[in-house]
């Protein structure tokens, strides 16, 4: 339904904020609220039936019945300040908006939620544990600068080949993994895998784009229009439906488990008594930089800045840090979510560790070809009764409807992202066909199986990337006005595009192992993307943490405009790959060396090989 826009401009702002600085400089008491008000009319009111016909569009539009205002209350209240203490300031705010609203729009305004007030004078207190991370941080710092040293001097050397666990920390030395040409090692099997780095690397693109907007639209705007407007247009539901792109991750963590275990398997018997070792080791491999990520959340992160919104947008996450890190840590937190997180993008590594579990124990259990093949037949029906189950007996939507009232409360009451996307028993189809797709690869390089003969239908091949668009704008289907698709279409679509999108994404990346076509191969093995793909995982880790503090310290609501949202797009990649490089240098690919020093056994290094 087409609304007026003349009529639209007669609302009541849904976002205004008081100048922060003038507040916080006002006497000795100065008090800046963030609070939110009900919009509600006594009598018959041509606008609030208006701003409830509007409203009453959840899809597309904000809820505009409750208003958000950042108040400075010593100054824009301050005729309504009680002399009597014991007087409620909740009462005070309400007759103070309601009178301004009542002034310009003859309506009323009641209240309805203080998040926080901000006085002058406040201070963030420095704890132990804000002391202990940055200890933390400075003996990593130390470490690293001992390893660069020392590989320095042991690289002059003719004769010595160093300590590996020294040489694990050398700067020089992980920089030179970090920027090496990927698929260089013992087996040239995985040369072909070049593909995977340009899908991570194009995917976490995909992910900080979508994270841009989302943290714009949970902040206060001030043209909340620019939003809502951007429903009915079509490019713009490639980022709303986006949510399929996840699949990839989960697609190439399945193949590179089950082609690296079929490798294995070659000079190695395994047991059951893998498993756990399996689990540990991918455990350790994640966990240091993600743990190190919760601390400086938890602690440092506050310090940061300051502003009208920080409470709000940073210091939020950091108190649900403190709380639920143990969920994160146990990789359990895509099963705890609710209304503040820590660190909410987390949810893929809980629910990909959680697969990843399922599907090594499959693969040490079932260890002939026919076994293996039961298992994901299997795997499969389970992954596609399991989500119509999900669907249809908790009545949820067919896709997770991207609303600006699901964006402004960070999903927290989305029933549908938090029981039929983040669960990891919601994406086991994803899992499969990873499984399907390194069996076959394996199996064909096995047999040099001459894949010449489907150059034929190419075109097929060349029409999997605008197929793959198709099915994440097909999800617009559920914002048009007016369409209520029954529970059964729902159940179906939600059961199965999830499933389509991963097929086209399995082709496709086999395609590009076997060398099918010279139009996308040559772009996903970008030489660029070994480093970026190499960096993702910390990238992931930083990318919400810029995001967040950028508009933590904003003082005005912000102007949302498509270059705005450009240029901060840029800059979350930017920063977050420059910091994620960093962190990749410090901590993961040391703790990676450190774990392949420990794992493996010594070998014979000439000084040659040593630099």
């Amino acid at each position: 339904m087409l609304f007026p826009e003349t009529e639209y401009r007669k609302m009541p702002a849904l976002y205004e904020m008081d100048d922060y600085d003038l507040c916080m400089t006002e006497g000795d008491e100065g008090t800046y609220c963030l609070v939110d008000f009900d919009l509600f009319s006594r009598q018959r009111s041509a606008l609030m039936n208006f701003i409830q016909q509007y409203s009453a569009h959840t899809k597309k539009h904000f809820n505009h019945t409750q208003i958000h205002r950042a108040v400075c209350v010593t100054t824009t209240c301050k005729n309504y300040l009680p002399t009597n203490k014991t007087v409620d300031l909740n009462a005070s705010l309400e007759a103070c908006i309601n009178e301004t609203i009542w002034q310009s729009y003859h309506i009323e305004a009641k209240f309805s939620n203080i998040q926080y007030c901000n006085k002058k004078g406040e201070k963030k207190e420095v704890t132990k544990g804000d002391i202990l991370v940055v200890g933390v941080f400075g003996i990593i710092i130390v470490l690293n600068m001992v390893g660069t040293f020392y590989d320095i001097i042991v690289s002059k050397s003719e004769n010595k080949a160093g300590n590996r666990f020294l040489l694990a920390l050398s700067l020089k030395k992980n920089w030179d993994r970090m920027v090496a040409p990927s698929g260089k090692g013992p087996d040239s099997r995985l040369e072909r895998l070049r593909v995977i780095n340009g899908l991570r690397s194009m995917t976490m693109v995909c992910v900080i784009f979508s994270h841009t907007v989302l943290t714009m639209a949970f902040s206060y705007v001030e043209n909340p229009l620019y939003l809502e407007k951007a429903y009915d247009d079509p490019l713009k539901h490639i980022l709303y439906n986006g949510t399929l792109v996840t699949c990839t991750f989960f697609v190439m963590s399945s193949f590179l488990l089950v082609f690296n275990f079929l490798i294995y398997t070659e000079n190695h018997q395994v047991s059951l008594w893998d498993f756990p070792k399996g689990v540990v080791l991918r455990w350790l491999r994640l966990t240091p930089s993600y743990a190190l990520m919760i601390a400086l959340i938890a602690t440092l992160i506050r310090h940061f800045g300051n502003g009208p919104l920080w409470k709000m947008v940073v210091e939020s996450e950091s108190i649900a840090c403190q709380k639920k890190w143990w969920t994160n840590i146990l990789y359990i937190n895509n099963y705890t979510f609710d209304d503040v997180n820590c660190m909410p993008q987390s949810w893929y590594l809980a629910a990909d560790t959680q697969l990843f579990t399922l599907t090594l124990l499959i693969l040490l259990v079932a260890r002939t070809p026919r076994a293996r093949n039961i298992a994901v037949i299997l795997m499969f029906i389970v992954s596609l009764v399991v989500l119509a189950g999900i669907t249809y007996f908790n009545d949820l939507d067919a896709t997770i409807i991207q609303s600006p009232e699901t964006y402004r409360r960070l999903y927290a009451e989305n029933y549908t992202f938090r029981l039929s996307y983040i669960p990891g028993h919601a994406n086991i189809s994803a899992y499969v066909f990873g499984f399907i797709a390194a069996i076959l690869v394996y199996r064909w390089h096995d047999e040099k199986k001459d894949i010449s003969k489907y150059r034929k239908y190419l075109w097929a091949y060349w029409l999997l990337c605008p197929a793959g668009v198709a099915v994440i704008l097909s999800g617009g289907l559920f914002y048009i006005d007016g369409v209520d698709p029954s529970l059964l279409f729902r159940t179906l679509y939600a059961t199965f595009h999830k499933v389509i999108f991963q097929f086209l994404l399995t082709i496709f990346m086999v395609g590009c192992i076997f060398k099918l076509d010279n139009v996308y191969r040559p772009i996903v093995e970008w030489r660029g993307f070994s480093w970026m793909s190499r960096v993702s995982y910390s990238a992931f880790l930083v990318h919400t943490v810029f995001q967040r503090c950028l508009l933590g310290i904003q003082m005005r609501p912000m102007y949302l405009a498509d270059y705005y949202a450009s240029v901060l797009l840029h800059s979350s990649i930017f920063s977050s790959y420059l910091v994620g490089a960093s962190l990749y240098l410090f901590v993961e690919a040391p703790v990676a060396a450190l774990m392949k020093a420990i794992l493996s056994p010594p070998k014979p290094e000439t000084a040659e090989e040593n630099k």
